[in-house]
């Protein structure tokens, strides 16, 4: 990283989407078609690449090449650690992986080969070509969403399984406060950390403040009082919620998560901070979907208090983003990486370059390395238009939508028998 472009940041944003591999969203990036940007380690055009990466569907004797997807909407998968096991398939004689299971894991769905391409993805498109994509960010553990969460947010886990409730652990958001830097969460939905009861307090808190607060915040509140770290939270597919979920965990369409991330961008692009920020956005995990680069051999063993088999490898790729004026454009980043290399950059920043020995130790760069100027760029990249991101897989869901939006204009008193009505007109689609 160049000197003096760490210190120069005051704010680091984090947005963790949910269940996505790298192949399947920006694999496109080193196509012909799409730009053919071979420094990208992404999907290939070449006929036998493509048959030596197709996987077999079992159920129908075929075999299932990489592919543009026909939805939007994709079906959630199975990610837990068993299944991803399966995904994984045979460790070679390299200690690689054969990346050859994922139409079995799927139970014969082929739609897991598939990936989407800048005509659905136009704002994550808009940060892969105008700041840095990371082509090596792994998941941190071939496992489910809670496990690798935990990794994210603590460099550790005590579970290998997602749970119904989360013991309590320490997060990142006690080491921030540990260390008197300032922290904040704006969450769209109810936050992940909902799921462990130590966290409560804080939540109920006002460092955590709804989404709809951010741009005002970024643009109003003084600089003594505005946070150093930030973490934004989509509404989750999982959790309860109105409207739409936008964190792009299958079956729920990508055109809210694309939303909801140039919004994020544009509370900061178009304020005062930009030339001070950096926004990171990456994936929890990658959902059971395709991706053709093996897992790094990465040894995870359970911390003091578990008791789960140690992890031989990281988990699936998965994208990786940094969005900031220090990355010039168009920026690959080969540096191997996973979540908790955004725990390392903290410490660099923070801590004299050390988080903690569990996450030192981890064989895994720090986001530190993405950065690659020394001043900041005085252009500011304007973002897709809202009109360039399609609806929604789903005529139905939209349609339903703004009949519901209609209906509460229109008859103000059905909202007494349909208090969902309510929220559909808060949160029609453009």
């Amino acid at each position: 990283m160049p000197s003096g472009a760490l210190d120069s940041i005051d704010t680091l944003v984090v947005v963790v989407m949910e269940n996505r591999s790298f192949d399947h969203m920006l694999g496109y990036l080193s196509l012909k078609q799409f730009g053919g940007r071979r420094e990208v380690d992404g999907l290939r055009d070449d006929p036998e690449w493509l048959d030596a990466v197709a996987n077999l569907n079992p159920f129908d004797g075929r075999r299932y090449r990489p592919s543009p997807l026909a939805f939007l909407q994709t079906p959630d998968q199975p990610h837990e650690r068993v299944n991803i096991a399966q995904q994984l398939g045979a460790k070679l004689a390299d200690g690689s992986y054969a990346m050859d299971g994922f139409i079995a894991s799927a139970g014969g769905n082929s739609q897991v080969m598939q990936y989407y391409t800048p005509r659905e993805l136009p704002v994550s498109d808009f940060f892969a070509r105008h700041f840095a994509v990371c082509d090596r960010w792994f998941a941190p553990l071939p496992a489910g969403t809670q496990p690798n969460r935990l990794m994210t947010m603590s460099g550790y886990t005590l579970i290998d399984t997602n749970q119904h409730e989360l013991e309590s652990q320490e997060l990142v958001y006690d080491w921030l406060t540990r260390r008197h830097i300032r922290w904040r969460v704006y969450h769209e939905g109810i936050p992940f950390f909902a799921l462990m009861p130590h966290v409560w307090p804080d939540i109920a808190s006002d460092k955590f403040r709804r989404f709809e607060q951010l741009a005002a915040d970024v643009r109003e509140e003084p600089d003594a009082t505005f946070p150093q770290v930030i973490f934004v939270e989509p509404t989750y597919t999982d959790a309860p919620h109105w409207g739409f979920p936008s964190d792009d965990h299958p079956p729920a369409s990508v055109a809210w998560g694309q939303a909801f991330l140039s919004k994020v961008y544009l509370a900061f692009a178009t304020s005062k901070r930009w030339q001070r920020s950096a926004l990171i956005v990456t994936y929890d995990e990658h959902g059971g979907f395709f991706d053709h680069v093996s897992p790094i051999a990465l040894k995870t063993t359970p911390p003091q208090g578990a008791s789960y088999p140690a992890f031989e490898c990281s988990g699936v790729r998965v994208p990786g983003m940094v969005i900031s004026p220090y990355i010039n454009s168009g920026g690959v980043c080969h540096e191997t990486l996973d979540n908790t290399s955004i725990l390392k950059l903290l410490g660099d920043k923070f801590a004299g370059r050390s988080y903690s020995p569990t996450v030192d130790a981890r064989p895994v760069g720090s986001l530190s390395a993405v950065f690659d100027r020394t001043t900041p760029r005085t252009d500011i990249p304007s973002p897709p238009l809202p009109s360039a991101i399609p609806p929604s897989g789903s005529v139905n869901v939209v349609a339903m939508h703004n009949a519901a939006a209609r209906m509460q204009q229109e008859n103000p008193d059905a909202a007494d028998k349909f208090p969902e009505l309510v929220h559909a007109l808060a949160r029609r689609w453009f």
